[in-house]
């Protein structure tokens, strides 16, 4: 199973785009994609999805996934990388008018950086690049060790400190 994930934020903007082309892709992967929609207008056709669920309920899909695809949020990032699971980011953009600043944007450059998570900056790259981080992640057949996990949690934890204060939040 892929879980899709735009965080918890209710109330918060949509991100339709990725959930557009999550939906437009889905139908060629054998996988079943879960999706929480959040705020999202649009209405998958080809997933199951949901608007939001409990903190427990979303971490058992975190469990659940082979795969998490997701916007670059805090809460999104520090759970998959926790749990060892292959992570695709997409960060929300002020030009689409899906956050109020790029924080996202800047959380995605370091996390590329790290080659720890796949980043996709035109929702057009997405389905390759599922592709790859999922063969990648079963041709490894590894996982983060725990040591490694903590040390990348902590690290994420001390940026988005950085970042946060940096946007004035």
């Amino acid at each position: 199973m892929i879980y899709v994930t735009v965080g918890s934020a209710i109330g918060g903007a949509e991100f339709d785009r990725l959930i557009k082309k999550v939906d437009d892709i889905a139908p060629f992967f054998e996988e079943e994609f879960i999706v929480q929609v959040g705020a999202s207008q649009y209405v998958p056709e080809n997933m199951k999805w949901f608007d939001y669920v409990s903190y427990e309920e979303s971490l058992e899909y975190f469990r659940k996934a082979r795969l998490i695809i997701g916007h670059s949020g805090s809460g999104t990032i520090i759970n998959a990388l926790s749990l060892g699971k292959p992570l695709v980011v997409i960060p929300r953009l002020v030009k689409f008018n899906e956050n109020t600043n790029d924080h996202q944007l800047e959380i995605a450059k370091l996390l590329e950086q790290s080659q720890t998570v796949h980043v996709v900056y035109d929702v057009d790259d997405l389905e390759p690049v599922i592709r790859k981080t999922l063969r990648e992640f079963r041709d490894s057949e590894k996982e983060f060790s725990s040591v490694d996990r903590e040390s990348l949690v902590s690290n994420m934890k001390e940026f988005l400190k950085s970042v946060r204060k940096q946007c004035g939040r």
